[in-house]
């Protein structure tokens, strides 16, 4: 059956025609993992903690948010997690304290982003392993949670409280998926977006993905405008864009 090729946000209008094997790209390697539940599990506790365990050979970026962890390979071989646990997921709003002790690991961190609205309550740090081989590393980060409360309704969701970021790229890949109907394109969403106020209870979301087939591999920007007082998306689009170019200022 032949392929269509992703399309852009313009109906009608496709990627140039007879497309082949995408070119190689520039290597990317985010791997995205759900933290495991500690057995003192608790959303409303005052005190965060997560045990990260993450194996680096050379330079890796992690970054925790929510209930996730994201590993990206930055040089070296495949970085990835390998059991981290948490008593709560990074929460969706200001945390206090947030720090990262190093029980185990000869390398160094750097780059340590505490969470915050502008990184989308995104927590990170840059672990850089210069030594040849990999090495296992134990990092315990921890935070006060200051609006910690006991959830209002009993649930089975690791946090019962509105994601912005998830609610756009939904709306976002709802969108995609409509556009490129042939059964394989999906969105693999890589960056941590931006976001900004655009005018009262408007804000507005701003990342980067990649499009892809069983034929090529494309990248795009996305953007959402949400009602942060009835947690609506009002608005999302995205783009493709030529190949190597940077969508979002750093």
């Amino acid at each position: 059956m032949k392929r269509k090729p992703i399309a852009t946000l313009v109906a009608g209008v496709l990627l140039a025609a007879g497309a082949t094997v995408a070119q190689a790209q520039p290597r990317t390697d985010h791997n995205t993992f759900t933290i495991t539940r500690a057995p003192d599990w608790n959303l409303g506790a005052m005190e965060g903690a997560c045990r990260l365990r993450i194996s680096v050979d050379d330079r890796a970026r992690v970054q925790m948010r929510g209930d996730q962890i994201i590993v990206r390979t930055e040089t070296g071989r495949r970085s990835y997690d390998r059991g981290s646990i948490c008593n709560q997921p990074l929460p969706f709003h200001r945390v206090e304290d947030f720090r990262v002790t190093v029980e185990r690991g000869r390398g160094a961190l750097m780059d340590i982003d505490q969470p915050n609205r502008r990184n989308n309550f995104t927590g990170g740090l840059t672990i850089d392993d210069p030594q040849n081989g990999a090495d296992d590393y134990e990092l315990v980060i921890a935070w006060r949670n200051p609006e910690g409360r006991v959830p209002p309704v009993a649930t089975a969701d690791p946090y019962p409280y509105f994601d912005e970021t998830r609610a756009c790229q939904d709306r976002v890949r709802s969108d995609f998926i409509a556009r490129n109907r042939d059964g394989d394109a999906y969105l693999e969403f890589t960056s941590v977006p931006l976001r900004d106020e655009v005018a009262p209870n408007r804000e507005r979301i701003r990342g980067e993905a990649w499009a892809r087939n069983r034929i090529e591999s494309r990248p795009i920007s996305y953007e959402c405008v949400l009602n942060e007082r009835n947690n609506r998306v009002l608005t999302s689009s995205y783009e493709v864009l030529p190949r190597g170019r940077v969508s979002l200022a750093r």
